[in-house]
């Protein structure tokens, strides 16, 4: 969904004078979904322009990718704009597109990652290749794109490579606003409440958020869970339901 982002609204929820400058000029809600955001992220070029999908190898590989929670989450809200934050290769970003593009509806998932990987892709040797290092540096966002092109999800997804803080301040300065969020990127207790606090104030009303690898019983990835619920302890929310392994909550 595109706004006119309002003046006082933060990505860490603390008040800000957004620069007009930075405002897309006479964003048109009439466009589908997918031509607005690359209109107001990539100045109405596609990144899929020139991309020759041929020349890269898909690998779908992927954790916990179709998690009943997006399918559920998605057939619910009927979102214009979903953001996932934190998506290696693409898998649960395919899945959702796949649910919008089955069901007809005009969105949009965009993804965020720098894609190169996190400290846990760097630190364990099992998962190290994957991040295709050329020259020292990882080129796994083209196994991304391959992966959408080869689904056939390219009309309902875009990428947007920055990390998560970049990103919430360019999606509120440009104008966009998500019906529902997926926070898949750190797990440590600081990255997940920080991403928390960065995405939560970007949800309207009526708003979802998912909340990746939360385990209700605390034994994978515990930190996940302790961020979720000290966020939970002290913001409005309801409809709070969890799953082996995600979690999701409602903004009122």
């Amino acid at each position: 969904m595109l706004l006119t982002p309002a003046k006082g609204l933060r990505p860490d929820g603390a008040g800000a004078t957004v620069p007009l400058f930075l405002i897309p000029d006479a964003l048109d809600t009439a466009m589908p979904e997918f031509d607005a955001v690359v209109r107001a992220l990539w100045r109405g070029r596609s990144p899929y322009d020139g991309f020759v999908a041929e020349r890269f190898k898909p690998d779908a590989q992927g954790w916990n990718s179709e998690h009943p929670f997006l399918a559920d989450t998605l057939r619910r809200v009927r979102p214009g704009l979903v953001i996932e934050i934190g998506v290696w290769k693409g898998g649960s970003t395919i899945h959702m597109a796949s649910i919008l593009r089955d069901l007809g509806i005009d969105g949009v998932v965009l993804a965020v990652d720098t894609w190169l990987g996190s400290w846990e892709h760097w630190q364990q040797d099992e998962w190290f290749p994957s991040l295709l290092c050329q020259n020292g540096y990882p080129s796994m966002y083209y196994t991304f794109l391959a992966n959408v092109v080869a689904a056939g999800t390219q009309g309902h997804v875009l990428p947007l490579p920055q990390d998560s803080a970049n990103a919430a301040f360019v999606v509120l300065y440009r104008g966009l606003r998500p019906q529902v969020v997926h926070i898949d990127a750190g797990h440590d207790y600081e990255a997940v409440m920080a991403d928390l606090k960065r995405w939560w104030p970007l949800l309207p009303p009526g708003g979802v958020l998912i909340a990746d690898d939360y385990d209700p019983d605390g034994k994978v990835w515990p930190t996940v869970r302790d961020a979720v619920d000290d966020f939970l302890r002290e913001t409005p929310h309801r409809d709070f339901e969890a799953l082996p392994y995600k979690a999701r909550f409602t903004k009122v």
